[in-house]
């Protein structure tokens, strides 16, 4: 039929093609008469033989680095099959377009691993299929846990919250301190004078001169000297006056100025403030110094309340103290227990004035400052008035531009030496918190074993107040400077404390031991008297900046702080009414 012919015509015919077959060995016997110009690719006993279209891993990976380093030359196994690429030279590209700029802090990062194996980095991909499902039963699997320590689980509490240990990141940021005094607007700025400048000034310490010294003071009781951490004893309160009085409020500061014998004298000051001036790269907490320049003389004084009269704590430390108001260990209420703890421990360490010993008495027995308020029993101080002279000696023919400085210096106590000779004493107390929160050594642990280390500890937490320290004795001219450690009896209770020790130091040997550079002091000191005295006649103000390591000159009003010192005084009044009405 026609459909038959029809199919008979389309119909494909299959050929079967000749197979030879060979009874000696596995294999065709002869190559094909087809195939004869194709080339033959050996297999390599280390090829990878797998499926002919594989979407794993493996694959997924020669992508990736395919598409990352296209410039690199294909790996091609048999060269019969490598293309012949024509050469391109002479013939070049031009790119319209804006090249994109890798930033520098992605520099070869890109392809670096961070896994186990090979490839496993940023830039790896995803494991898929049998190989995701078996990680996936793996990471299901909850394996037991070691016990750890305390250290290592505060050590792994670190690392989670991004604290590497004494790492730069572990640092705290920088609290924001308050200036000892609010800057006003009309005030204007003469100049400034930064710590690194201050630091390259260096001078010669002067010889001083006694003038006049006047008070009495206590000897020291040796007993103090024999209190370990084991026999401790508790720290009284001793209602005693202490007076901060100023350089201008000083009477005889007042009288030595209109003497004609010191006519040659050109600045007065106080030791406190000649002490916080020379040792200000060392300080951390703004202070402020008030300058009146009047006639041809310059008045260094400071403001009442000041916060030159208070004893600092932790002032250089890392930690400083909590920013809560209410807290206890809050800065302005740690230098107000630093305050305390200092004027009772120097009255507590005193021996009675009706010991064999008695007292030491100055050139005038009388203090000028106990004198004015007679019904208030003040604290034994002596006072010495002492001048020194900065600069070097002239030359014959050349004029004297030599500076004469006359300041008010105290000391506490005196003592009685190996030769039955009497030696001036400084006392002063350093004080612990805690040491836990400072990471501080423990004193009533270390105290008697290494006491080195306590005061290298102390030294880099409160390496401004030591240097004032020593400064102020050596100001006075005393012998000995007396350290008294007293803690706290609990680290949350700031009323109750205890002496653990005291130790006894020579001032030029202390100021060797906390690297206190004498020469740079009176270097300091006499590059911002020679700059004051270049003012006109006026009141200024020098401020160290709370939070930079600078020192700024204000030019003040003439009412400057009267009003707080009204205020003041008014306060005082009413006090003395309500002590009246007691009574």
């Amino acid at each position: 039929t026609i459909a038959s012919r029809q199919h008979s015509r389309t119909a494909m015919v299959f050929e079967v093609p000749p197979l030879t077959d060979s009874e000696e060995q596995w294999g065709p016997t002869a190559p094909a008469e087809s195939i004869d110009d194709l080339p033959f690719a050996p297999f390599d006993k280390r090829a990878f033989v797998g499926r002919m279209a594989d979407w794993s891993l493996r694959a997924e990976q020669f992508r990736e680095r395919r598409r990352f380093d296209r410039n690199a030359p294909q790996q091609v196994t048999n060269e019969a099959f490598a293309y012949q690429e024509e050469s391109s030279e002479g013939f070049n590209l031009v790119d319209t377009n804006k090249p994109i700029v890798q930033p520098g802090w992605d520099k070869g990062m890109r392809g670096r691993g961070r896994g186990r194996g090979r490839g496993r980095g940023r830039w790896a991909p995803q494991p898929m299929g049998a190989e995701a499902k078996f990680n996936a039963k793996f990471e299901s699997k909850k394996t037991p846990q070691v016990a750890q320590s305390k250290w290592k689980k505060s050590q792994a509490a670190n690392f989670r919250n991004g604290n590497f240990g004494n790492r730069w990141n572990d640092q705290k940021p920088q609290r924001t301190r308050d200036a000892s005094v609010d800057v006003r607007p009309g005030w204007g700025v003469k100049g400034q004078i930064t710590f690194p400048e201050l630091v390259k000034l260096t001078t010669e310490p002067p010889e001083p001169t006694d003038v006049f010294s006047c008070g009495t003071v206590n000897y020291y009781d040796k007993a103090f000297d024999r209190i370990t951490t084991k026999t401790e004893k508790s720290l009284e309160r001793i209602e005693r006056s202490f007076y901060k009085v100023s350089t201008s409020d000083d009477p005889e500061i007042a009288r030595m100025a209109s003497d004609d014998s010191l006519s040659d004298v050109r600045v007065y000051a106080t030791d406190t403030i000649l002490a916080v001036i020379m040792a200000a790269p060392r300080s951390a907490f703004s202070w402020d110094v008030v300058v009146n320049r009047v006639g041809n003389k310059l008045f260094l004084d400071k403001r009442s309340d000041s916060a030159i009269d208070y004893v600092t704590c932790n002032e250089t430390a890392n930690d400083f103290g909590d920013e809560e108001r209410e807290s206890i260990n809050h800065t302005s209420k740690l230098t107000t227990e630093a305050t305390f703890i200092n004027q009772n421990f120097s009255q507590q360490v005193l021996l009675d004035p009706s010991c064999k010993e008695g007292v030491f008495a100055f050139d005038s027995p009388v203090s000028p400052f106990a004198a004015a308020a007679p019904g208030e029993q003040a604290a034994p101080v002596g006072y010495r008035y002492r001048v020194f002279t900065l600069g070097k000696a002239p030359k014959e023919g050349e004029p004297d531009g030599r500076v004469k400085i006359l300041a008010r210096t105290e000391v506490d106590a005196a003592i009685k030496g190996k030769q039955e000779e009497d030696l001036l004493m400084r006392i002063y107390a350093l004080n612990e918190i805690d040491s836990k929160l400072t990471n501080g050594i423990d004193w009533r642990q270390k105290l008697d074993s290494q006491r080195g280390a306590v005061l290298a500890d102390e030294l880099k937490n409160n390496s401004a107040k030591l240097a004032k320290w020593t400064l102020q004795a050596m100001l006075a001219g005393a012998d000995l400077i007396k350290l008294g450690y007293v803690s706290r009896v609990h680290p949350r209770d700031s009323y109750n404390h205890v002496i653990l020790g005291t130790q006894t130091y020579k001032p030029k040997e202390f100021a060797t031991q906390i690297n206190l550079n004498v020469s740079n002091a009176w270097g300091i000191l006499k590059a911002i008297v020679d700059l004051c005295l270049q003012l006109e006649e006026g009141r200024y103000l020098l401020l160290k900046d709370p939070n930079k390591p600078v020192i700024r000159l204000y030019t003040l009003p003439l009412d400057a702080f009267q009003e707080e010192e009204e205020e003041e005084e008014e306060s005082e009044d009413e006090e003395e009414e309500i002590e009246d009405a007691e009574d």
